[in-house]
């Protein structure tokens, strides 16, 4: 079942619009507290290009000092990576931000995976196109998917959709 809500956490709106500032989506930021240490992973996304080590390093660079600041005497573990090919979808918020990207989902009322290209996403349905059900050769032009069938997701990638210059 997919989460809803990442970005009304306290975390991710005091960070969402310093990275949004930097030309940079934030995808995800989490902190976990272990006694003096506090480790922070952040996911991010390049609005316009693919993510690169640069956007990483410059993320780092601001937001520690920041965070540093904020846990005084505790240890400050931090690491901010891109997406990668087959992301795991945690939130619904997430398919807004990979549009035009492929996705593979379980849908519980078809009991399949389907595999198709994001078009666009509502609060309560996510469009596809060139849809796959469980690998068929057959494809589906356009399906829509509703958010409370899907219990899992993750981008997909496939060789045959950057032939069309993808």
């Amino acid at each position: 079942m997919l989460a809803t809500g990442i970005q009304t956490t306290s975390l991710f709106k005091e960070y969402e619009d310093l990275l949004d500032a930097m030309g940079l989506k934030l995808v995800e930021i989490n902190r976990l507290d272990r006694g003096m240490t506090v480790s922070v992973n952040i996911v991010i996304l390049a609005k316009d290009t693919e993510v690169n080590v640069d956007h990483c390093a410059k993320v780092y660079r601001l937001v520690y000092p920041r965070m540093e600041l904020q846990l005084a005497e505790r240890d400050l573990q931090l690491e901010v990576s891109t997406p990668g090919l087959q992301r795991n979808l945690k939130d619904v918020y997430e398919f807004t931000l990979f549009v035009g990207k492929r996705v593979r989902v379980y849908d519980t009322t078809k009991e399949a995976w389907l595999s198709g290209i994001i078009q666009n996403s509502n609060d309560s349905s996510v469009t596809l196109s060139e849809v796959f059900i469980d690998d068929d050769k057959e494809m589906i032009e356009t399906m829509v998917v509703e958010f409370a069938s899907i219990q899992k997701a993750k981008l997909d990638y496939r060789w045959e959709d950057n032939s069309h210059g993808n």
